[in-house]
């Protein structure tokens, strides 16, 4: 049973820091930025953290983005000393996240979970992907939005399509 009092006081505050930091955005060539990507973070579902479709996925990302290194987060993971009073990842935990200057963040939930959302936005990444539609689209640059009938597979086929096109269109205009 969760408390009303904290769940009131939890929307308040993720609706003022990410209404807050949407005001901040520019706009991005993502075509040319991939080019840059050294580090990339993958947030993965709880009910679907390690998958074989995810693993895919992961590998996928790890052929366009060859040289970069990718890591994982699942929000189950974290720990109690990992959070603010509230239930999202303190300002401590974040900044470990943002030390590491993730170039992209992409958010593999199928719904929007709002500890990601809120670990997304803050994670320091000009780039930020997400495959859910939800209140927290604002800090999400770049959105996926396949049919719900669509497999969570497929979903993830398209982000990986997608991504392997802006590289090509990125390589073919500068030959």
């Amino acid at each position: 049973m969760t408390n009303p009092i904290k769940k009131a006081a939890l929307n308040q505050f993720l609706n003022f820091r990410l209404k807050m930091l949407a005001r901040q955005e520019r706009a991005y060539d993502f075509s040319s930025e991939l080019k840059k990507v050294e580090k990339a973070l993958i947030i993965l579902p709880a009910q679907n953290d390690f998958t074989e479709p995810v693993q895919v996925f992961i590998k996928r990302l790890m052929d366009i983005f060859s040289k970069a290194r990718i890591s994982t987060f699942v929000s189950s993971t974290l720990r109690k000393e990992d959070m603010s009073w509230l239930g999202v990842p303190s300002d401590k935990y974040l900044k470990i996240i943002r030390d590491e200057l993730f170039d992209l963040v992409v958010d593999i939930n199928i719904e929007q979970d709002k500890v990601c959302s809120y670990l997304c936005a803050f994670s320091g990444a000009p780039m930020r992907l997400n495959l859910a539609s939800g209140d927290y689209d604002s800090i999400y640059n770049l959105h996926f939005r396949t049919s719900p009938e669509k497999k969570f597979e497929e979903r993830l086929t398209n982000i990986v399509s997608y991504l392997e096109f802006l590289k090509k269109q990125d390589k073919g205009e500068k030959q």
